[in-house]
């Protein structure tokens, strides 16, 4: 893997160093980690390093991996990347890939720093086991992607500064997912419940880690922690549904009682805006330059919702009004208007969070962890109702009315199709569809030819040329 390369540049810059005799002070630099992690503020400053490549994982990345390699979104012929994506026409060097593998173990490499050096550090106990949490949750976080996308993959856990151990083989999928779950349970035990600084806005929660260990409970087919898991935090009383499901998604209102745990873009400086408000707008509709992106709705999934339901309103469209009041019409098919944001601050730069967790999430993770357990129950019909109620929007129940009566099998479905309605375009459904075994049949339906071997993705053929130890999944 790349980090074969990084680790035999480091060492040969500090074999170097040593050479130069007529050194007569010892230099300092970012190699040198016990010059970096003396104080709470260097052990900020490192953290905060790890949640900025948060940015290299999400945005439309994670939008390619998770979504565009569904059967929900789609992008025009004339985008040649994004179909050999979305139509399995990709291979184990296609770039999406090492992209997202380069970009998830410099996290976690990061990650790792903060994990074995900051307990050394001479500060607020406190305050030092939080920050350890947050990266464990982090690192977590990012593995849990890796292990979905290629299976088994190399678990490290330990930092290196030398060429030794550098040939690192993929470590057994159960093995990573034990690793997943150990970090986020300690991390849930020293995470705080909410953060009252403005500065620290965005930072990960014990309702984050609560959250994402019942979807890991879930993806596992633990049904009975997943339900536990959920169950916490609902009744943790931190989170709520938004009134108006517009309003989990308009830049100004991000970060509010729905939103458990987000990636935060801004308009701050140039790198830190997000590129999905302009990809996912209809041709000449965003406000910059009046460009717009190719992503759109797959035609099947615009024509499932039940009529009424206020979340196609917000989701799918044919036609925007811009800001001059003229109304500009898709030649190519529906978009997807999630993150339309009107005061994005340049090309490929609005405002819109990648929202990773929220509330609505959980519900329909605790209902359908409670089916799977033993059938519906009253609290499973409770927890999918919620979400099904603000989809009418006020309407009458008539529309989308509650749910009752189901048998198993047939409150599975309604789960299942409840999350493709509410979660769509949100980093979900190659992930649901995967592990529910439905991947296969639903893009075959569509029309994609897809093999038992797109259930994982190839091992990125540059990863493999740098790292020997790696070996590649079967097809590729």
């Amino acid at each position: 893997m790349k980090i074969k390369n990084y680790l035999i540049l480091t060492v040969m810059l500090i074999l170097s160093v040593s050479c130069e005799d007529n050194l007569k002070e010892k230099p300092l630099s970012f190699l040198e980690e016990s010059n970096s992690f003396n104080s709470a503020a260097d052990a900020t400053s490192a953290l905060n390093a790890v949640y900025e490549h948060l940015k290299g994982v999400y945005g439309m990345t994670m939008i390619d991996l998770a979504d565009l390699n569904s059967d929900e979104c789609e992008v025009r012929e004339d985008n040649g990347g994004g179909n050999e994506i979305h139509k399995n026409l990709y291979n184990s060097g296609t770039r999406l890939f090492d992209t997202f593998y380069t970009n998830s173990y410099r996290l976690i490499d990061r990650a790792n720093r903060v994990i074995a050096n900051v307990p050394g550090i001479a500060m607020d106990t406190k305050l030092r086991d939080q920050i350890v949490g947050e990266a464990k949750f982090l690192r977590a976080l990012a593995y849990f992607h890796l292990v979905r996308a290629f299976g088994d993959v190399p678990l490290v856990t330990a930092i290196s500064n030398d060429v030794v151990n550098v040939e690192i083989p993929r470590d057994a999928a159960d093995q990573i997912y034990q690793q997943i779950i150990a970090d986020l349970l300690d991390a849930e035990k020293v995470l705080p419940a909410k953060y009252t600084l403005a500065t620290e806005i965005g930072r990960t929660t014990v309702g984050a880690a609560k959250s994402m260990l019942a979807k890991v409970y879930l993806t596992r087919k633990d049904w009975s922690n997943a339900a536990a898991k959920a169950k916490e935090v609902i009744e943790s009383g931190a989170y709520s549904l938004v009134p108006n499901y517009r309003d989990v998604f308009v830049p100004e209102k991000e970060n509010g009682p729905e939103h458990i745990f987000s990636v935060q873009f801004s308009c701050v400086l140039p790198q830190y805006g997000s590129a999905m408000a302009e990809n996912f707008a209809i041709y000449f509709s965003y406000p910059i330059n009046l460009t717009g992106g190719s992503y759109q709705v797959v035609p099947a999934h615009a024509n499932s919702y039940t009529s009424g339901d206020y979340r196609k309103t917000v989701t799918v469209i044919e036609e925007k009004t811009i800001a001059n009041g003229n109304v500009v019409k898709s030649r190519t098919g529906p978009h997807v208007d999630k993150y339309w944001d009107p005061q994005a601050c340049g090309s490929g730069r609005a405002r819109n969070n990648f929202i990773v967790m929220r509330y609505a999430d959980v519900l329909l993770m605790y209902a359908e962890a409670l089916n799977e357990a033993g059938g519906p129950t009253t609290e499973a019909y409770a927890a999918i109702n919620q979400v099904r109620a603000r989809a009418r929007n006020g309407a009458q129940p008539t529309v989308l009315p509650d749910l009752k009566n189901l048998t198993q099998v047939q409150f599975r479905d309604s789960v299942y199709q409840e999350r493709s309605w509410e979660l769509c375009f949100e980093g979900h459904r190659r992930w649901d569809l995967l592990r529910t075994g439905r991947y296969v049949p639903s893009m075959q339906k569509i029309g994609i030819a897809t093999e038992e071997r797109h259930l994982l993705y190839p091992i990125p053929v540059q990863e493999i040329d740098v790292n020997p130890a790696l070996d590649q999944n079967p097809g590729y």
